[in-house]
């Protein structure tokens, strides 16, 4: 029968206690350093939520600048104007268009009158006959 000893009895307790410290102080570490990434996570996550609504605040102060813009400019006519001159623009480069297709029909009615009233200077037709029209016969 064997029997502990009480000096091996306390060497087991101490062992096991210090085992236990051990472990609580290696388990504290890991956490700890979990715990620091999850800090550092959120904190970059509340950085970027308060970018986010700067931003956020920044747009609508743009969208609301560019609606009173906007409205400022249909009061005082500027956007019918430049409608209207665009318009006009087109309208006048339409007319220039049909005056100048208009000019160059009468141009070339001109010169057609002009040649069908005037035969060929040597009394000819303007075209030759082939010369080598025997030879294509055969």
């Amino acid at each position: 029968m064997s029997t502990l000893s009480l000096s091996s009895a306390l060497f087991v307790v101490a062992a096991t206690a210090a085992g236990g410290g051990v472990a609580w102080l290696a388990a504290s570490l890991h956490y700890r350093t979990k715990l620091a990434l999850a800090s550092a996570q959120v904190e970059q996550a509340e950085r970027a939520k308060h970018s986010a609504q700067e931003l956020a605040v920044q747009s609508r102060q743009q969208v609301e600048a560019l609606q009173q813009a906007l409205s400022e400019a249909k009061r005082d006519g500027v956007i019918q104007n430049a409608a209207a001159s665009a318009r006009a623009q087109a309208a006048a480069a339409a007319a220039a268009k049909a005056a100048q297709e208009k000019a160059r029909a009468d141009l070339v009615a001109q010169l057609d009158a002009a040649d069908a009233g005037q035969p060929a200077a040597h009394g000819f037709a303007d075209t030759q006959p082939a010369s080598n029209f025997g030879k294509l016969r055969r």
